[in-house]
């Protein structure tokens, strides 16, 4: 059986939005992960990155779904499912990890929903764009993504975590009453290669 990888999650939440903004490579911590509130920044969780998921030859079986039930994806290879491992977050649908890492910081896709209108997309991203800058970060545009069919749209943010420099793509979109709002996190110098991945992913994504 491949070995799997274990790393700490550092977690900074930002309007409904669950940022993820690294992972540890100090080793797993103990205990029952933190579940912090809408406002709390920097805590810590424990999750398992697995070594082999999706990718080539991927089938529906590798299909993981969101906490709602309303929508399932295959992993790219080397990806795994740690939602359970980042404790009961509101508004939390889906965490998935990659075993890929930079220094500290490993790959990671968040997907968080919430009831509302198509109007909230916007003033969520706004939110989102107005408070990351206020953290010092780098904020930037980024195209649309279709997820699922529908359009999602996006900016980008960039910042400094443990000495990497880590690039976060976040995307909102509204369907059925709900706005989802997806993070993908990863190192810059694996961000190309996160983005390929990232539209790997969203080509499975079905509704259900």
């Amino acid at each position: 059986m491949p070995r799997r990888a274990t790393r700490a999650l550092s977690v900074s939440v930002l309007t409904c939005a669950l940022v993820l903004t690294g992972c540890s490579g100090q080793g797993a911590t103990t205990g029952t992960p933190t579940v912090p509130t809408m406002s709390a920044a920097g805590v810590a969780a424990t999750a398992t990155a697995p070594s082999s998921a999706g990718g080539p030859g991927a089938t529906d079986s590798d299909a993981v779904a969101g906490r709602s039930n309303r929508f399932t994806v295959v992993p790219p290879e080397a990806w795994g499912d740690a939602t359970s491992q980042a404790g009961r977050l509101a508004d939390l649908e889906l965490v998935l990890l990659s075993s890929r890492a930079v220094g500290s910081f490993s790959t990671n896709l968040v997907v968080t929903a919430k009831s509302g209108e198509l109007s909230g997309v916007w003033d969520e991203l706004a939110t989102g764009r107005t408070q990351l800058a206020g953290l010092g970060r780098t904020v930037s545009g980024a195209p649309d993504k279709l997820v699922g069919g529908e359009r999602a749209t996006g900016f980008t943010s960039r910042f400094e975590q443990e000495g990497v420099a880590v690039v976060a793509r976040s995307y909102g979109l509204h369907r059925d009453g709900r706005i989802y709002l997806l993070t993908l996190s990863s190192a810059e110098a694996e961000a190309d290669h996160a983005m390929a991945e990232l539209d790997e992913l969203l080509s499975t994504w079905t509704w259900t």
